[in-house]
């Protein structure tokens, strides 16, 4: 401990004139600073300044609508027996019936 003591004050022996010049450094920053905050710096505005937004606001997280109830018809629907349904041998006749108008086409151009 002794021995610490002892290059401490060796070390302000030898370098008290920077110690005392960056002391009176940081008093004269200090000082000007102040002098340049009374005198020249703006004074604050009277008015509020909205802060600058640095990134977009985040957006709420996106749930499931809620399901709405479905409308009522304005009429009857008709029996589901007349309603036409799409199975597997009614789109096989609407391709081969397809396929024969095209045939029918390429022939009448020709």
């Amino acid at each position: 401990m002794f021995l610490f003591v002892l290059i401490a004050i060796l070390l302000l022996v030898v370098f008290w004139q920077y110690i005392l010049a960056g002391l009176g450094l940081w008093v004269l920053v200090l000082i000007m600073r102040t002098l340049i905050n009374w005198t020249i710096a703006d004074p604050k505005p009277s008015y509020r300044r909205e802060p600058v937004q640095t990134r977009p606001k985040p957006k709420p997280v996106q749930t499931r609508p809620e399901s709405k109830p479905k409308p009522m018809p304005a009429r009857e629907l008709p029996a589901l027996e007349y309603l036409p349904r799409w199975t597997a041998n009614r789109r096989l006749e609407t391709v081969r019936d397809h396929a024969q108008w095209q045939k029918n086409f390429d022939n009448a151009a020709h």
